[in-house]
Parts: C-alpha cells; structure tokens; sequence
C-alpha cells in the first residue's frame, strides 16, 4: 500500500515536472518570438528611416537644383533687359559672357558634385589651400600695388578698378581671386573647425586657433583695400562659428566688441566735415551716412545709391514691366554687376523682389537642412559655410542697393554679370550637393 502510493506521487511528481518543462519551452520559445518581432520592428524602423532619408535626400537635391535654375533663368532674362543699352551699341557680347560664364560655373557645378567632399579635409590639401591663398593674394598685392606703377604690362595684368586692386586680367577676362579663394577659405575653417570638435578645444585655445586664420586672411584683403570682401569673408567667418562648440557669450561679447568700433569708425567719418576730400574709401562711407541721416546724396560718392534708390520707388509694387526700365540707359553705373537688383526692382516691383529674396532664402534653408543632416563635422561646417557665403553676398549686395550699407562692390550671387562671382557660386552649390549625397554615409 505505502509503496504504490509512493510510485503515484512519484509519478505525479513526474508529470508536474513535464508540465513545467513544456511551461518553460513555450516561455523560452515566446520569449524568443518577441525578441525576433522587436529585431523586425526595429529593423522596419530603420530601413523606413533610411527610405524616408533617401527621400529627403532626392527632395533637397531637386529643390536646390530647382532654386538655383530658377534664378540663373531670372537672372539672364534680366541680364538681357538691363544689357539693353550696350546691346544696341555693342551688340549682344555681353549677354553672350554671362551665358558663357553659366555653363562655365555648371560644368564647376557638375565637377564638384561628383568629386568626394572629404578629400578637402586631409590634412595636406587643407595646407595647399591656405598657402596657395596666401601665395595668390601676395602676388595680386605686390604686383597691383607695388610694381603696377614701373611697368604697363603689370597695372594691365593687376589693375586697380574703383580705388581697390583684386582682379587679375588676362586677355578679355578678368578673375577676381578673392572671390573664388572663398570656397578654399571655406574648406580651412571647416577643416579647423573639426579639429576643435575632435581635440574639445577650450574656449580659449579655440578663439585663438581660429583667430589666426580668419586675421591671416582679413589683413590680406584689407591690404588690397578691399573692405566689401573683407566684411564678407567676417560673415561666413560667423555663420560657421555659431556650428562650434563657441560660447553664445563669447560671440555676443565678439559682436558687441566689432559694432563698437564700427560704430565710433562710423562715428568718426560723420563728424568730419568734408569727408570728399578724405579719400575714395572714407568718401563713400561719409555718402553713406549722409545718404541714411539726411536722406542727401552727393553726385560723387552717392549717385549709385540715389539712382538705385528711384529705381526701386519707380518700380513701385509691381513694377514698370519687362524691359521698360530707363535706369539702365547710363543713369545708374554698374547696372550689370553690382546694383543689377536696382533694374530688377525698377521692372518687376516689390512683388518681383520677394519671389527673388524668397528663393534665396529656400537656398539658404536647404543648405542648412543639409548641414544639420551631415554626419562628419568637416562636412557640417564646409555646407554652413557655403549656406552663409550665399546668403550674406545676398544681404550685402542689397542693403548697398537700397543704402543701407556703403558701396562696396559686392555683386549678388547667380544674378549679377561678375563671372567670377557666378562660377565660384556654382562650384559651392556643387559641394553642397556632394555633402547631401555622401555626408549621411
């Protein structure tokens, strides 16, 4: 009796056992069914964010390539209509170059878009480029400022165009080195900017690592006597610090320290009381003050902005239609390069220049959406820096235009004639792209 009740509760010893075994291997088995359902939903997500991703990617290519379409096709029909009086006495040579330097500045465009952004950051093509900068604006200061004067061939080959030297003359065409070495001076900061992301440079360290760069290249400019270009190269300078590690005080406290000596500069020109006398540069600083307090424009330093100025109040909210603008019949100088927006605005009014600031503004965007995307910080600071390098010629070129800056000859990006200015735009659209489509790697 004891023993087959021993055998029974063995036996159902046995069966409970089984019974827990199956309860642990269909637990285990569960288990391992959730983890495989988490790996595919996981898997799922990421493969949905990468299409998502690639969408994005596509999306930014094609809107940027349809911004800047758009404005080059504005911007020769423009050319065309404010030509209009040096094509009736010239012929159409001038249409023909700006048309020439936009498939120049696309075939740049296509070359830089196909050519690996993060070749720029080796070390030894960052050095080739600072010193082939330093190298190429020593030789158009020496030879502009120095040596122009003891032969003919040379102030030929460097002239000296409005009170400042900066263009290299070669046959019919002329380079402005300053121009295409943005996109260089672009490279070494991001690549600069890098190191101090990997070494975590202090605040310290990091103003003065940086510091040395952008003074190596704003003493050069200056000494061309070029302060349009040198106010340029600060705001790209800016733009890409504001992506660093930097304190938001210490660029405060930078700011306020440069507005203050702008100011008491400023300051200093308006208490003079015959800055015409002063010198070309001093001249339109003090034509431009005079222009902005007093609403009074001489005709030696402030007759661009005075013309420019009735450009834009004739041309009204909707402007004075396609080619009836009369600014354009040598009234206003430099019609085609730097004050091109004045016969843009006299033409197609209000309206037609904030369909043209918004699409400049979609560039902008864009390229900074590409930036934030980029993985690697080199390529993060190379897109900021090419985004601000557009966007602040544009805002330069048109607080001049309306005389809320001096007159610095600053031309506007894919709109203006300067063929330099358009290629060497291009070429950086081209970099933007190549950053969209490889920086997410």
């Amino acid at each position: 009796m004891g023993r087959a009740i021993y055998d029974e509760l063995r036996q159902q010893r046995k069966s409970i056992q089984q019974v827990d075994s199956k309860l642990k291997k269909n637990k285990n088995e569960r288990e391992n069914i959730q983890l495989k359902i988490k790996a595919y939903e996981r898997e799922t997500k990421i493969n949905y964010l990468k299409l998502e991703e690639e969408k994005n990617r596509k999306r930014r290519n094609f809107s940027l390539l349809a911004m800047v379409f758009l404005i080059l096709l504005v911007s020769e029909i423009n050319m065309m209509s404010a030509s209009f009086f040096d094509i009736y006495n010239n012929g159409f040579k001038a249409v023909w170059s700006h048309l020439l330097y936009i498939f120049i500045g696309l075939f740049a465009c296509i070359f830089c878009i196909f050519f690996p952004y993060k070749k720029y950051n080796r070390n030894k093509t960052v050095g080739k480029l600072f010193m082939g900068s330093i190298l190429i604006f020593l030789f158009v200061i020496i030879f502009g400022k120095y040596l122009s004067e003891f032969s003919p061939f040379i102030a030929k080959l460097v002239p000296k165009v409005n009170g400042a030297i900066g263009w290299i003359r070669i046959g019919g065409f002329s380079i402005q080195p300053a121009e295409i070495l943005k996109i260089p001076y672009i490279i070494v900061l991001a690549h600069a900017m890098e190191i101090t992301e990997r070494e975590k440079y202090g605040q310290i360290k990091l103003v003065v690592f940086l510091g040395v760069i952008i003074a190596i290249y704003m003493l050069l400019i200056i000494w061309q006597e070029d302060l349009g270009t040198s106010l340029h190269y600060l705001c790209i300078f800016v733009f890409m610090l504001f992506m660093t590690r930097f304190s938001i005080k210490w660029i405060i406290g930078i700011s306020i320290g440069l507005l203050s000596v702008i100011t008491g500069f400023f300051y200093y020109v308006y208490s003079l009381e015959d800055t015409t006398t002063m010198g070309y540069k001093i001249g339109r600083v003090g034509s431009f003050l005079n222009g902005l307090i007093h609403n009074e424009y001489d005709n030696l330093y402030g007759y661009q902005v005075w013309q420019s100025l009735l450009a834009f109040g004739s041309g009204g909210i909707l402007g004075k239609g396609y080619a009836n603008g009369v600014q354009k019949y040598s009234y206003l100088p430099e019609v085609r390069t730097d004050f091109i927006l004045a016969s843009f605005g006299e033409e197609f009014g209000f309206v037609g220049m904030m369909i043209l600031l918004f699409t400049f503004f979609m560039i902008f965007t864009i390229i900074k959406r590409i930036a934030m995307n980029t993985k690697d910080y080199f390529g993060k600071y190379l897109a900021i820096g090419i985004a601000g390098y557009i966007i602040t010629q544009a805002l330069i070129n048109i607080s001049v235009a309306i005389g809320l800056l001096p007159v610095f000859g600053i031309p506007m990006p894919l709109f203006s004639y300067g063929g330099t200015s358009l290629v060497t735009v291009l070429a950086a659209i081209g970099i933007a792209l190549n950053i969209n489509n490889q920086g997410y790697k």
